[in-house]
């Protein structure tokens, strides 16, 4: 059984991910993942949420006595139970492993970390001078771009796409450390290391140099909601501009890593939580020059700003 960091965490899985670093055998797992043969057992269940993942692909959160399950058209059916700890998968017959990867790597584990009273945020995140800097933005949006750019400035890649926020105690915590970009991005930042193709020809990075990762939570010092402009739309390459407490909240929500899936009781915690974090972090609307050429003086700029 081999082992991985993810979230702070430990996740324990019968077949490699590539994306997650290697735990010593003797260490606590905060996570594991069982492997379940058959068809998942039937259990009383509470539709949280459903969501449309992929063409013609649904995806949908339950409440069970025992805690959450999350079923996926293609992948098959993740139990999650022990307050998030435990994760039970009962595979659809020939699922395609990458799309495995994809689903526990990003829902899965973010219904587990909601579970155990964390705010999962869909975004990207470093540490400078020992605190966490988070970029929000839909798919596409350049967030990866970003994180990566800054680390080779000097800061540290503590995750990418999937941002747990401690509410009570303001903290980050580190994610899954492998970064994917597009073609061109990739090319910009090839000395970081090897690349493999993943999930819609984008190459992934997933064994970062140590010395560009946050493998430790850390104190939340801002986020930013990524707005990508055309380089002819601004005088600067880049500006930010603060948001109220109450607009920062409800940023914070329409940037929740499972989205349609938290819906009832389950959104009512998200909220409180996006209300909490907004109250206590700064949250900035950040416009950036679209254009590969400028992103090193946009990360020298964000540097700037919080070293």
């Amino acid at each position: 059984m081999m082992r991985y960091r993810v979230f702070g965490g430990v996740l324990a899985s019968p077949f490699p991910f590539p994306e997650l670093r290697d735990e010593p055998v003797g260490s606590t797992a905060d996570w594991t993942l069982h492997v379940v043969d058959g068809v998942a057992p039937a259990v009383a269940f509470t539709v949280v949420g459903r969501e449309e993942v992929a063409s013609g692909i649904v995806a949908q959160l339950d409440r069970t006595p025992t805690g959450l399950r999350l079923r996926f058209d293609d992948t098959g059916t993740f139990d999650i139970s022990d307050e998030g700890r435990c994760l039970s998968w009962y595979p659809t017959p020939g699922s395609d492993r990458e799309l495995v990867r994809v689903d526990i790597l990003g829902r899965v584990l973010a219904a587990a970390t909601h579970e155990r009273g964390v705010l999962c945020l869909h975004g990207s995140a470093v540490s400078i001078a020992g605190r966490a800097v988070g970029f929000l933005a839909p798919k596409g949006s350049g967030k990866s771009t970003l994180a990566i750019a800054l680390a080779s400035h000097g800061a540290r890649l503590l995750t990418d796409d999937t941002l747990p926020v401690e509410p009570d105690s303001g903290l980050a915590r580190p994610g899954v450390h492998s970064v994917r970009l597009w073609n061109d991005a990739a090319d910009h930042f090839a000395s970081l290391g090897e690349w493999r193709v993943g999930l819609s020809d984008k190459r992934t990075f997933d064994t970062l140099p140590d010395s560009l990762v946050q493998h430790h939570a850390v104190p939340l010092a801002a986020l930013y909601e990524l707005i990508p402009r055309e380089a002819g739309e601004m005088s600067d390459i880049v500006r930010r501009t603060m948001r109220a407490p109450a607009h920062g909240a409800m940023t914070l929500i329409q940037h929740s890593k499972l989205g349609a899936l938290l819906g009832g009781a389950e959104s009512l915690r998200v909220f409180d939580a996006c209300a909490r974090v907004a109250a206590a972090v700064p949250v900035y609307q950040l416009e950036v020059a679209r254009a590969l050429e400028s992103v090193d003086d946009v990360a020298s700029t964000i540097m700037r700003w919080h070293q």
